[in-house]
C-alpha cells in the first residue's frame, strides 16, 4: 500500500504536465498575423504579441518552479522550455516582420523589442541548463522569469488602454 502513493503522485504530476503543455499549444496557436496600416492597428498588434509572450514566459516559469521542486523530470522540463522558446521567438519574429507604419509605431517596436529579447534570453538560459540535467537548479530563474512576465503584461495593458 506504501505504493499507491507514488502512483497518485505520479498521476497528478502527468495532470500538471497536460495543463502545461495544452497552455503552451494555446498560446502557440493564437500567434500574430496580419499587416498594420495605422500606428493603432500596430499598437494592438504589439499588443496581442506582448499577451503570447507573456503567456509563453510564465508557463516556463511554472516549469522551472516545478522542477525546482521535484514535479518534474529533466527530459520533460528541457523539452517544455525548448518549445516555449520557439513559442516565443515566433511570435517575436511575427511581429518583427511589420512595417512599422509611423514614428508612434517605431517606439512601440522599440520597446516590445527589448521585452522580447530579455525573455527570450531569460528562456534559453532556462533551457540551456535543463538540458545540461541542472534540473534542480532552474528554480532560480523563476524571479527573471516572473519579471520578464510581468514587463509583457505590463505593456500589453498600456498598449490596450
Amino acid at each position: 500500500m506504501a505504493g499507491e502513493g507514488r502512483v497518485v503522485e505520479r498521476a497528478g504530476g502527468r495532470l500538471w504536465a497536460a495543463v502545461v503543455m495544452a497552455l503552451v499549444a494555446g498560446v502557440a496557436v493564437s500567434g500574430c498575423a496580419g499587416s498594420s496600416r495605422t500606428d493603432e492597428d500596430y499598437r494592438r498588434k504589439a499588443a496581442h504579441t506582448a499577451e503570447t509572450a507573456a503567456s509563453v514566459v510564465s508557463t516556463a516559469r511554472l516549469a522551472v518552479e516545478a522542477a525546482g521542486r521535484g514535479r518534474v523530470t529533466g527530459p520533460y522540463v528541457s523539452v517544455l522550455l525548448g518549445e516555449a522558446e520557439s513559442d516565443l521567438i515566433a511570435a517575436q519574429g511575427t511581429f518583427e516582420s511589420r512595417q512599422p507604419p509611423g514614428a508612434e509605431a517605431d517606439i512601440v517596436r522599440e520597446r516590445l523589442g527589448t521585452l522580447l529579447d530579455d525573455a527570450a534570453d531569460t528562456l534559453a538560459e532556462a533551457r540551456i541548463e535543463a538540458r545540461r540535467g541542472e534540473v534542480s537548479s532552474l528554480a532560480k530563474h523563476t524571479g527573471d522569469l516572473r519579471k520578464a512576465a510581468d514587463r509583457l503584461e505590463s505593456l500589453e495593458t498600456e498598449l490596450s488602454s
